[in-house]
């Protein structure tokens, strides 16, 4: 079953307290400034409801199952430390308050009660002068913690099958993270999915270099699923000439160091490059490709 990390951002508003300088910057992520916020004032909140006639904005948090284990992580930076407050407020049909849960570490792992209806994160000041704030994540508490990081290496797929690794690097959109456990159908082919976070500020090459050198693996496929991350393959071949190098068409289609380039089908009209997974079929059939000509 696929599984899916859900990822929030910071929400614009008019209900910032009097003193706060905020800066959004363009990877949507915040520094906040405020020496004059008494503690116990909410910093931001995010909804999962919302009345739409009367706000004009659309729920800010995923829907949840009763009586389901979650893990929420909040990516932030609080000056001085602990000085943010973290709390999830649960509420009934009636909007009746039915249980919350308040804590400081960045990570906790909770049950959506029975009876709730809807929910509310809020970011709680206890004493706060600066805050930079990444992004919020919730998903369920049986994905590794791993899962959190913005290079994050998937458990492998098929991987007693003998033959070259295939490292597929995917992109994240902005809301959401995947696994890809369909790919176990391609049982011919070993398989590392490794996802990048949208909002990524890791050196992706650096982590990656390290990662095939500690496994002894120097010949592997590295595939860019996304013309976003073409750069990064071209770079990790400038530092292991051994990998094959596998790009789109869509950054350079002449490439002197890509060792393939495939073409990528443009994303139709009618759908969202948000929803559309990487293309597999044609992904494989170049995996094929290169194993053919290797055998």
């Amino acid at each position: 079953m696929q599984q899916y990390v859900n990822q929030g951002y910071w929400e614009p508003t008019s209900e910032y307290s009097a003193g706060s300088q905020i800066t959004i910057n363009d990877d949507a992520s915040v520094e906040f400034h405020n020496s004059l916020m008494a503690p116990g004032k909410t910093i931001m909140s995010w909804n999962s409801v919302n009345s739409y006639q009367a706000t004009k904005l659309v729920p800010q948090l995923p829907i949840l199952r009763n009586n389901h284990k979650y893990r929420l992580s909040v990516n932030a930076k609080a000056k001085p430390i602990y000085s943010l407050i973290i709390r999830l407020t649960f509420f009934d049909a009636q909007e009746h308050e039915i249980d919350h849960v308040e804590f400081q570490q960045r990570s906790i792992e909770f049950v959506y009660p029975p009876e709730a209806v809807q929910y509310r994160l809020e970011l709680i000041n206890n004493g706060l002068t600066d805050l930079t704030f990444q992004r919020f994540e919730i998903c369920d508490a049986d994905l590794p913690v791993s899962v959190h990081e913005d290079v994050w290496i998937h458990k492998p797929i098929n991987e007693d099958v003998k033959g070259k690794l295939n490292l597929l690097l995917i992109a994240d959109n902005k809301r959401v993270r995947k696994t890809y456990p369909d790919l176990k159908k391609y049982e011919d082919y070993k398989i590392q999915p490794i996802s990048v976070a949208w909002q990524s500020s890791a050196d992706v090459v650096a982590i990656l270099k390290q990662w095939l050198i500690s496994n002894r693996i120097y010949d592997a496929n590295v595939i860019s699923t996304n013309p976003k991350l073409d750069q990064v393959v071209l770079e990790l071949k400038m530092e292991l000439s051994t990998i094959n190098a596998v790009i789109t068409n869509q950054t350079d289609p002449h490439s002197q160091i890509a060792d393939v380039i495939y073409p990528l089908l443009p994303v139709t009209t009618w759908s969202s490059p948000v929803l559309v997974n990487p293309d597999w079929p044609i992904i494989f059939s170049v995996i094929q490709e290169i194993n053919s000509k290797e055998g």
